[in-house]
């Protein structure tokens, strides 16, 4: 499938699954030297192809009718740093963005899949959106290797290999939020051993060699 039209498809898919509200959040996907990304001020049930933005490494707009998102700079920053994200979502799921602003951890281990998909998270303090600051509090994170963030009273960003695993990765890290609050579970707590964690990992990871 053309990378655009996936792109759309699974910005629409986010916003009516309730994965991001009203115009919040914005999605793109890596075009080699350049990426695509939904515009600003947008309701992504109603994104078309015509409606995304073309952007090339250096943060100049390449093509495209309508301006980017705002918040561009973090993708930029992402896609510079790390050559294995193609596709950068970001969005405030209510669940997730809840514990972002109650300011708690998730307990990534309490299933499989998520300690699969998710770990390792990092958490990153508030800075203002859109900014040069708000973009440059990714750059530890994504040094250690992760691709899950939960952004201090704002939402999440998540970056994946692909456009379908960055949407699956967003949708199960709101899942673990809702099973989070509905559980009372908290890192250490109703989690899985850490030992039979690592035993799943390896498990997955060497059917995949």
């Amino acid at each position: 499938m053309d990378l655009r039209k996936e792109l759309v498809l699974f910005a629409r898919l986010a916003w009516d699954r309730r994965l991001t509200e009203s115009t919040g959040g914005n999605m793109s996907v890596r075009n080699g030297d350049h990426f695509v990304i939904t515009p600003t001020t947008m309701v992504k049930h109603f994104l078309t192809e015509e409606d995304l933005v073309e952007v090339d490494l250096n943060g100049r707009k390449v093509s495209g009718r309508r301006e980017p998102s705002s918040e561009y700079r973090m993708h930029l920053k992402i896609y510079r740093e790390c050559e294995d994200v193609v596709s950068v979502f970001h969005a405030h799921p209510v669940y997730a963005t809840t514990i972002a602003v109650q300011q708690k951890k998730f307990p990534v281990n309490v299933l499989p899949e998520t300690a699969l998909m998710l770990a390792p998270i990092t958490y990153l303090p508030y800075r203002m959106p859109g900014t040069d600051d708000f973009a440059e509090v990714f750059d530890e994170g994504l040094k250690l290797g992760s691709r899950t963030f939960v952004l201090r009273n704002h939402g999440v960003t998540v970056g994946g290999s692909s456009i379908e695993e960055a949407y699956a990765k967003l949708e199960t890290l709101e899942f673990l939020a809702q099973i989070t609050l509905l559980s009372g579970a908290k890192p250490g707590y109703l989690e899985i051993p850490s030992e039979d964690v690592e035993k799943f990992l390896r498990k997955i990871r060497g059917s995949k060699e």
